[in-house]
């Protein structure tokens, strides 16, 4: 049985917190494992709680826009959440952010699936993200470099027309930046 395999096995009936009763299904991951990049997002959405698979609605979409607008072929990425279950009581409330209990629980799924993909650098998406990541003093998590950027679902629902596009680049200029610095770190063997 491979790791991954062997992670979602752990994992796909979690009750380790309240969210397991609001989900219909467990979003554990999607993209290659082991990966050069992590992508770290809050928690699934509706859509993702329908069918499993983290990022898989709108925002998912831009997200996967930016990420291949940024990231080199030959650099391999995945992407999670801080929580793998729909905060559904949360949306209902009129947000979609986990509770920090929550957050916490999920932490040991979360760093075993960073341990997995031995990444070189993990991209926070969004602020909750970027604040419950859990890094070291020198900004890293399990070893790897972090950056943030805004969240896609932001620059969908809550920035004017006019500043969709800039927020789009500046995030793909961040992304690519971190990447090229990841990438010239390995050439030089210093990663």
């Amino acid at each position: 049985m491979s790791a991954w395999t062997e992670h979602v096995a752990k994992w796909r009936d979690c009750d380790k917190c309240p969210l397991c009763q609001q989900r219909d299904r467990i979003c554990l991951a999607r993209g290659v494992v082991p990966c050069d990049v992590v992508c770290v997002g809050e928690a699934p959405g509706a859509s993702e709680d329908a069918r499993g698979m983290p990022f898989d609605g709108p925002a998912g979409r831009l997200l996967d826009q930016i990420i291949e607008r940024s990231v080199p072929s030959g650099v391999t990425y995945a992407l999670t959440n801080l929580v793998a279950c729909f905060p559904a009581e949360a949306k209902a409330r009129g947000d979609n952010e986990p509770e920090l209990s929550e957050i916490k629980a999920c932490r040991p799924r979360l760093y075993e699936f960073i341990d997995l993909c031995k990444p070189k650098l993990v991209v926070c998406v969004g602020t909750l993200a970027s604040d419950h990541i859990g890094h070291d003093s020198y900004g890293n998590v399990r070893g790897a470099k972090v950056i943030a950027i805004v969240h896609p679902a932001f620059i969908l629902a809550r920035l004017p027309q006019a500043q969709k596009h800039m927020a789009v680049n500046k995030c793909i200029v961040q992304i690519r930046n971190a990447v090229q610095d990841m990438l010239e770190l390995i050439q030089r063997g210093n990663i």
